[in-house]
């Protein structure tokens, strides 16, 4: 499980009502993944407010 503290999220708006979440860890190191890095992470669901996509966001991160 991972903490949210660790975790920087910047809530968007792809087009009105359409609301989506990207996060990425402060301590930028990029973690591995099939030899590609990876930085951050996007929600890939719309949602219809910013509260939402943070939420989800959320949710992703404490599952990690």
């Amino acid at each position: 499980m991972a903490y949210l503290s660790q975790y920087s999220i910047v809530t968007y708006e792809l087009k009105l009502g359409h609301w989506r979440a990207a996060f990425v860890r402060r301590a930028l190191t990029g973690s591995a993944v099939r030899g590609d890095t990876v930085h951050s992470c996007v929600t890939r669901d719309d949602y219809a407010s910013e509260a939402e996509a943070q939420f989800a966001a959320e949710k992703i991160i404490r599952k990690l």
